[in-house]
């Protein structure tokens, strides 16, 4: 095991230092909002047009390992997120919604990379381990659930004095974060890394890009992610009109990402031997009980726990399912990790620009309730895996 974690190490540190500037950032994103601007309408945008910049990137990502390297394309998409993050610095400073617009865009591309290094180490992992690689470079994202709300919690009255923001701390470690992440690829990857070789996935047609067993599991994972987001990107600003602090934001922020994130690796070497299926339903129905906890969203234990679950029902399918996705890019010579992240960054940039007009109309817990149907309606889908033949 010991070999295959050295072939991948600097993905992992990457995910590590990214995912801490990431999460951080979206920490703060919708709170910036109503420092920058009084709109309440326009709250989930900077959320939305990073979802874009996220899409954007993964284009742009795909580009560049076909063209040159999987390394390449994976280290200059980490330094265009952190000059994201001072572009968003720069807009707290100026009181630029326009700017705050334009930084989140930009630091959308960086996480298109974060996204997607669980891909690259599964691409340079040996057979039997290609779903525990996967699952390590997300598990490394813990890193950033631990210190990315933390960070901005400890040091929110240190950057209020100094820069009259609480939230600009987000943005100071999202920047910090992706430009580590960019040089750990170029100055920590193996001399002979299989990242250094170009992507070799154009041997595609129409008729695979529209295969039945793709569209099935592009429509789960986006389901399953769009779940979470329409959840995790209402709290912050549901706990703020309850009258709760930043910290509190930052913690419950914390506990979520660690349920996203905490269990992968086990759940990644589960996967490579019991299969997709069993894991993906399992973590539709704790999707489920988070949105039924989720309802008790005056109690801010419940709130903890509901999302927690959240996290950690979204990790199960997601490792499931990206681990099938892998398998089925490898075997057909297919794009396929690159198309199905694009749709989930289309479904979660609908979450995120309808976030004003939903809250305001539907309220926290009618979004809930809305979660909670549609999760119902994934669990529907993942029994069609019963026809699938690559599980």
């Amino acid at each position: 095991m010991f070999p295959e974690i050295k072939k991948i190490f600097s993905l992992l540190l990457s995910v590590a230092f990214s995912s801490i500037g990431f999460i951080a950032a979206i920490t703060v994103a919708a709170l910036a909002v109503r420092e920058v601007s009084s709109n309440p309408y326009l709250v989930g945008f900077p959320n939305a047009l990073g979802v874009g910049g996220a899409f954007v990137g993964t284009q742009i990502f795909d580009y560049f390992s076909k063209k040159y390297s999987r390394l390449t394309a994976l280290g200059n998409t980490f330094f265009v997120g952190g000059f994201g993050g001072a572009i968003l610095i720069t807009s707290l400073l100026t009181d630029s919604f326009s700017l705050l617009l334009l930084g989140s865009f930009t630091l959308g591309i960086g996480q298109s990379a974060t996204l997607q290094t669980r891909y690259a180490a599964s691409f340079i992992a040996s057979e039997n381990y290609k779903a525990t690689a996967l699952s390590l470079a997300v598990w490394f994202s813990v890193f950033g659930s631990i210190f990315g709300p933390r960070l901005v919690g400890e040091y929110s009255e240190l950057f209020q004095k100094t820069f009259n923001s609480e939230l600009i701390v987000g943005y100071f470690i999202a920047t910090a974060g992706m430009v580590l992440a960019g040089l750990s690829i170029y100055f920590l990857s193996e001399k002979e890394s299989k990242l250094k070789e170009p992507a070799n996935v154009e041997k595609t047609n129409k008729k695979i890009s529209l295969d039945s067993d793709a569209k099935l599991l592009t429509k789960i994972l986006v389901l399953n992610h769009f779940v979470m987001v329409v959840i995790m990107s209402a709290t912050p600003l549901h706990i703020q009109d309850i009258g709760e602090t930043i910290k509190l934001v930052g913690a419950i922020i914390s506990y979520h990402t660690l349920g996203m994130f905490l269990f992968s690796p086990i759940l990644g070497n589960l996967v490579d031997k019991y299969g997709t299926k069993l894991f993906a339903s399992i973590g539709s129905f704790i999707l489920c009980l988070s949105c039924i906890l989720s309802l008790f969203n005056t109690n801010i234990l419940f709130l903890k726990i509901g999302l927690y679950l959240l996290g950690l029902g979204w990790n199960f399918t997601f490792i499931a399912i990206s681990a099938a996705i892998s398998k089925y890019s490898i075997k057909n010579s297919i794009n396929l990790n690159i198309r199905s992240d694009s749709m989930v960054f289309a479904g979660s940039s609908i979450a995120h620009l309808s976030l004003g007009f939903t809250y305001i109309f539907l309220g926290y817990t009618g979004l809930v309730i809305l979660a909670l149907f549609l999760s119902i309606y994934l669990i529907f889908n993942i029994r069609k895996f019963s026809k699938l033949t690559l599980i």
